[in-house]
């Protein structure tokens, strides 16, 4: 192999592998969201409150890394009484990797009483943040202005960035 030949493989071989499609030097820049989330009025009735709309989808989808098969649907936290949220389901993977996602508006004894798992606290955001192993995937719990909290999460696998950029969209929304 000349060394022309030999430089242009290099030059290929660095293009490939700082694709978006090959998941390496591309994949952190195209994974913050970029869009606003609509204004967000907390009240007594948190089910009042439909994030799908707030939301934008090209966040969530920017985050997963993957377009929705099926429109974002109105989601409850473990049918928790007084939470509303917006559940987002991707594909499954040939691997059978599940790309989900879900963001639920909670009262403040949903943030308090979880079941701890591999969790660890998160400055930064809101008045109080963690992260936990749920059932489903990796959470991150987020209370703002001692009123009301949240919980972000993605899976089959955890976006823990994606989680936070989405949170501070969150945060600033809320009024």
């Amino acid at each position: 192999m000349n060394r022309k030949t030999f430089l242009l493989l290099i030059v290929m071989i660095g293009l490939i592998i700082s694709s978006p499609a090959c998941g390496l030097a591309g994949s952190a820049a195209s994974s913050a969201p970029t869009l606003p989330i609509d204004p967000i009025t907390i009240s007594d009735d948190l089910t009042s409150i439909d994030l799908c709309k707030a939301i934008p989808q090209e966040d969530i989808e920017t985050v997963m890394g993957v377009k929705l098969v099926q429109a974002p649907t109105r989601f409850t936290y473990r049918n928790a009484e007084g939470t509303s949220g917006c559940f987002y389901e991707g594909p499954t993977d040939s691997d059978r990797e599940r790309h989900f996602g879900y963001v639920v508006l909670t009262p403040l004894d949903v943030y308090d009483n979880q079941p701890l798992f591999q969790n660890a606290d998160v400055s930064g955001i809101g008045d109080g943040a963690y992260f936990n192993n749920g059932s489903d995937a990796r959470q991150l719990w987020v209370k703002i202005d001692n009123k009301v909290a949240f919980v972000i999460a993605f899976g089959d696998v955890a976006k823990e960035a994606g989680a936070k950029a989405i949170a501070e969209l969150m945060v600033a929304a809320i009024k």
